[in-house]
């Protein structure tokens, strides 16, 4: 295999990025009323500020807006509307809806080239006291919901209380009152684990609100040492347990590209044969001539700004707080773009060595900041593949589009990548 040479981002592709930037989460609160086994701010993992029922202040959220709308403003190209997705995080965002409702009065008093669009998710306990608002501002409303009342057994109050009934009292009303809006703006999430299966993830939701949900499994980083064995007793791989269904060709048909063996096919086809491009413009494009970067890590904020409760910036939610890149308070941001790169660079270029080596280096999906041995010298990607593993996947995902030659039809009428 060809050694590939990789490159490393300067402080001005941050700027860059940040001038352009796409999402713009806001954590803002820490606070929830309820107390999900599983959640990522549980005692099943670490690696997360301490959850003290902490607000978000305007102050932080209007100092971080104005920071980022003087950038926006040195943007020459004034015919561009350029689209940013607003997003609120929690705990319970809508905890603290009324900065949520500060935030967005804030941005739309602001005379600049932006469409924003709003989104939340939610676990859906405060939903009847502010869906008017969310669907006055059509908030793309991503519902946690793991099923039937047992499924959802996990997702509970600070008694122990199973919220089911709740959650599900006030999606119905949703659907009843604005169901053009439902139809449109709301999706759901399910986690999988012990106490449900995709089978019944898929069709109680499917019966219910007419929507296919997401089924996501735990995540495994950043678990506690002392929490493995609880957390694999929950765990459950979702590849497995669609063959445990009693109809489980029927369901992967029904799933489609929800099902990981669909989505193996199309990550065969979109990374692998060299033949997807976004618009014609990529027809006269010479890809070998950009730039590569070790790993498939997010260049800082290529896809989102996160900013906690506490002030803290990162790369998105879904990663260690100590991968902090700066930092916001009520008066001043500290952002140091030189700082950032570098820092991002030492991380990513650890894994030099194996990405040159590797089958999949042009089309990696891994995020350093998700392994847990980061710090180790000697720590290894997780998702490293040599010729022959990778030579194994590809056989498998034409062995399976064979089998199946439907799928290909649907996956190009049916499926857009983002």
């Amino acid at each position: 295999m060809e050694e590939k040479k990789f490159a490393e981002i300067t402080g001005d592709v941050v700027k860059y990025n940040l001038m352009n930037l796409k999402q713009l989460v806001f954590e803002v609160t820490d606070a929830c009323n309820l107390k999900c086994k599983y959640c990522g701010y549980s005692d099943l993992y670490e690696g997360y500020d301490a959850r003290e029922n902490k607000y978000l202040t305007f102050g932080k959220a209007k100092t971080l807006i104005d920071y980022l709308v003087n950038l926006w403003k040195e943007c020459t190209c004034t015919s561009f509307i350029q689209p940013l997705t607003v997003s609120f995080y929690g705990g319970e965002p809508l905890m603290n809806a009324t900065l949520i409702k500060k935030i967005i009065s804030y941005l739309e008093t602001i005379q600049i080239n932006k469409k924003y669009t709003y989104a939340m998710t939610t676990n859906a306990m405060l939903l009847d006291k502010h869906m008017d608002y969310l669907v006055d501002k059509q908030f793309h409303l991503l519902i946690s919901l793991d099923g039937d009342e047992y499924g959802h057994g996990y997702r509970v109050d600070h008694s122990g209380n199973n919220s089911f009934s709740w959650v599900i009292k006030n999606v119905k009303l949703l659907q009843s009152k604005y169901p053009d809006y439902f139809r449109q703006f709301v999706y759901f999430n399910s986690v999988l684990h012990n106490r449900n299966s995709v089978d019944r993830i898929y069709h109680f939701i499917k019966k219910e609100f007419s929507r296919e949900p997401s089924i996501a499994t735990l995540s495994d980083s950043g678990v506690r040492k002392d929490k493995l064995e609880e957390f694999w007793n929950t765990y459950q791989n979702v590849e497995s347990n669609i063959k445990k269904a009693p109809n489980c060709e029927a369901l992967e048909t029904e799933l489609f590209i929800k099902n990981p063996k669909t989505a193996d096919v199309l990550s065969y086809i979109y990374k692998q044969t060299g033949n997807v491009y976004n618009n014609y413009i990529d027809l006269y494009i010479d890809k070998d001539r950009f730039a590569r970067f070790p790993t498939g890590t997010c260049i800082p904020f290529l896809r989102k700004m996160f900013l906690t409760v506490n002030g803290k910036l990162l790369n998105c939610e879904r990663i260690d707080h100590k991968f902090v890149m700066g930092f916001v308070s009520d008066n001043e941001i500290e952002l140091n773009y030189e700082k950032i790169a570098a820092r991002h660079n030492d991380y990513v270029f650890r894994y030099r060595k194996q990405c040159t080596v590797c089958a999949i280096q042009e089309n990696c999906s891994q995020c350093v900041y998700q392994m847990d041995d980061i710090d180790d010298l000697n720590s290894m990607c997780l998702n490293f593949r040599n010729e022959q593993i990778q030579k194994q996947k590809n056989e498998f995902a034409l062995n399976y589009l064979r089998e199946h030659p439907e799928l290909y039809g649907r996956i190009m009428k049916e499926v857009r990548v983002v």
